[in-house]
């Protein structure tokens, strides 16, 4: 993968809403080493930004699960 690919990845898990933006994280974070890259590309408030799309993402989920039941 590029650097190129990888400024791109960064840029679309910033622009992404937060079910988007855990899609594409849970993609990336399946390889380590792409992962630490794509995170080294983030400034903080974008790191910042992504664990609370993150969390948002998680409780939505969550809530989903608890309306099954």
């Amino acid at each position: 993968m590029t650097t190129n690919d990888i400024k791109q990845l960064a840029a679309s898990l910033s622009q992404a809403d937060a079910t988007e933006a855990a899609r594409i994280w849970v993609n990336v974070a399946s390889n380590k080493t792409l992962a630490i890259k794509v995170h080294e590309q983030l400034t903080r408030e974008e790191r910042l930004g992504l664990a609370q799309k993150l969390l948002k993402a998680e409780n939505k989920k969550d809530n989903n699960n608890n309306s099954l039941i």
